[in-house]
């Protein structure tokens, strides 16, 4: 009996080790300028942009605006971190509305002096 409810304690800790799908929610950082962050299952980046994007998209269709990407980020994390999309929702039309270039975010960045 003693061996069942530890394997069963067993498996209920490792499974709390699976991440569960989240998000941080939309939030405001400036005049139309959100982020939102977002994690998938464990080790499932592309799971947590999914999630991210969906979010941010649902966010500007939500104010009957579209969409622009800033900027995106993947936070390295044991398992695979975060996903983060920092986007504007601007109305159709808007001047600043183009097509997004989108370059990555150096990890870090080395100075010679």
């Amino acid at each position: 009996m003693m061996k069942v409810v530890l394997a069963v304690a067993s498996t209920a800790a490792l499974a709390g080790c699976g991440t569960i799908p989240s998000s941080s929610g939309v939030m405001q950082l400036g005049p139309d300028t959100y982020r939102v962050a977002a994690r998938g299952p464990m080790g499932a980046v592309h799971k947590s942009q999914q999630i991210a994007f969906a979010e941010a998209n649902g966010h500007c269709q939500g104010m009957g605006r579209e969409i622009m990407v800033v900027g995106t980020r993947a936070i390295e994390d044991v398992g695979g971190g975060p996903y983060e999309v920092t986007f504007r929702c601007l109305r159709a039309g808007d001047a600043d509305l183009m097509r997004p270039t989108l370059t990555p975010v150096p990890d870090k960045v080395i100075q010679l002096k």
